[in-house]
């Protein structure tokens, strides 16, 4: 070979070299690209940006309504005792919070009963619902939140949501933790239930520290102004729904008694709170405006009353 050859080839390698040094260093980075792009296409309900509350069947048999605040780099979770009885969604009784789960599964509903009764009793405005393994998430440890993020479980978070879930309460700070039971608010007393047993019931309004919890401002950084129309025929049903929109920080402008129909919701207006309230209402968003001079529109008919 040839002194001439020799530097050709030489020369050759080395671009071989850099090519794969360059490889070596792209793979990795469009490995994190790609994991990247699936977390944020695999996310509805945890934005990172706004308020998250979601209903998880306690370990213990209770319920924990956990609020995930992102703004103030917060989380609160409040614990509802397992022998607090309740009046379950769709018409189906009365029932202890521990029996709530299991009613959920033998009805074929799923964990999306449980986020429905903590709405209709509490109104709390929960988006999300899942089963206990979730509670790793809100309960500080390592490892209970690899468990929330990676094993399997019934839930209605993405797993974009739960990787995203799992990241931010790995951030917070002990001291931004704060846990609330239901029995010291006043929110809750002891009474005798239905079946002879001593245990907790609903006592009255929501108290004012824990509407800070869930409260929120729409798009516009202000209070915004809300009108429920009520297509339900049903005396009490948009009472209660509005109940619970004040909890989130709206204010009621106006309730319209319109002709009975046997739609569901649907909702129109400031998109942040619709696609709020269409998490926690499992309502239809229509991109017309709002009539009149409200901030956010919400129709319900007589199938949101017969689920609600």
């Amino acid at each position: 070979m040839t002194p001439a050859q020799r530097r050709k080839r030489i020369t050759k390698f080395g671009k071989k070299g850099k090519r794969g040094g360059f490889l070596r260093f792209l793979l990795p980075l469009l490995v994190v690209l790609a994991v990247l792009v699936f977390v944020v296409f695999n996310s509805r309900y945890f934005s990172g940006k706004n308020k998250l509350g979601i209903a998880i069947n306690s370990p213990d048999g209770g319920i924990i309504v956990s609020v995930l605040d992102p703004e103030n780099d917060e989380i609160t979770n409040i614990s509802v005792p397992a022998s607090t009885q309740l009046d379950v969604a769709r018409g189906l009784g009365r029932w202890k919070s521990k029996s709530i789960w299991a009613l959920g599964v033998n009805e074929k509903i799923g964990g999306v009963l449980l986020q429905e009764t903590v709405i209709k009793n509490f109104h709390f405005p929960v988006s999300a619902w899942a089963d206990a393994p979730a509670s790793g998430f809100v309960s500080g440890d390592f490892l209970g939140g690899l468990r929330a993020i990676f094993f399997p479980y019934k839930t209605n978070l993405k797993i974009g949501d739960r990787v995203r879930i799992g990241l931010f309460a790995m951030a917070v700070k002990n001291a931004n933790r704060l846990d609330i039971d239901l029995t010291k608010t006043g929110f809750i007393r002891k009474a005798k239930l239905t079946d002879g047993e001593s245990g907790y019931i609903v006592a009255g309004k929501i108290p004012d520290d824990l509407l800070v919890v869930f409260s929120q401002l729409g798009s516009s950084g202000k209070e915004l102004k809300v009108n429920i129309k009520d297509a339900t025929g049903t005396p009490l049903t948009a009472q209660e729904l509005g109940e619970t929109i004040q909890v989130l920080g709206g204010k009621i402008v106006a309730v319209s008694k319109v002709i009975p129909e046997a739609s569901d919701c649907s909702l129109k207006g400031d998109m942040l709170w619709v696609r709020t309230l269409s998490q926690v209402f499992s309502c239809r968003v229509e991109k017309a405006p709002p009539e009149g001079k409200f901030d956010l529109e919400i129709t319900i008919g007589k199938a949101f009353a017969d689920r609600f």
